[in-house]
């Protein structure tokens, strides 16, 4: 059965799902990217003078460059390495990298169309796996569910994660007070 799980309505009542119990379980979205390699919602992240430090991200994807659709969903935390504080920001790559090890089902490195370089840990799943839309909203929210997780070791990182903020107005939800807001709602 050939199901096109890509188009803008489809995505967009999918999104309609998952958008709150992301917002619950990590914090008010940030921003929306759609492009042809990718439609996404994301929750960005900042410090100081640190541009984009790191980000949570869930939506459609194409990875396989010979498709001419989406051909992915899923979740991915990208940790951008390069940049200003670059030892500060291998520190964060760390931090994933060992937090992640359980949720993440693909590790890879990213890159940007404005020169940011990083990780990207992912848990991504082909459209092709799935045989209705139920499906995928069930995937998506697990997998928020299960990213939520890393809130614990964000708090017991204070050192690392002070002056962390969300990426948008009003620019001073720290990374810290979404966690102990989603512990206080889940």
């Amino acid at each position: 059965m050939e199901t096109n799980f890509t188009s803008i309505k489809t995505r967009h009542e999918i999104f309609k799902e998952t958008r709150p119990v992301f917002k619950s379980k990590l914090g008010k979205l940030t921003h929306q990217r759609i492009s042809g390699d990718w439609h996404f919602h994301g929750l960005g992240f900042v410090q100081g003078h640190m541009t984009y430090v790191f980000g949570f991200n869930m939506g459609f994807f194409k990875k396989d460059e010979q498709s001419a659709v989406y051909d992915t969903v899923g979740l991915n935390v990208l940790v951008r390495t390069n940049g200003y504080k670059s030892d500060l920001r291998l520190k964060f790559d760390a931090f994933f990298r060992e937090n992640l090890k359980d949720w993440a089902l693909q590790t890879g490195e990213y890159g940007s169309f404005r020169g940011g370089k990083g990780s990207e840990y992912s848990r991504y799943k082909k459209l092709s796996e799935f045989s209705n839309e139920n499906g995928i909203i069930d995937f998506i929210n697990d997998s928020i569910t299960g990213l939520q997780k890393v809130y614990d070791a964000v708090l017991n990182n204070h050192e690392l994660f002070k002056d962390v903020v969300r990426a948008g107005v009003p620019w001073h939800d720290t990374i810290e007070d979404l966690a102990l807001e989603a512990k206080q709602i889940n």
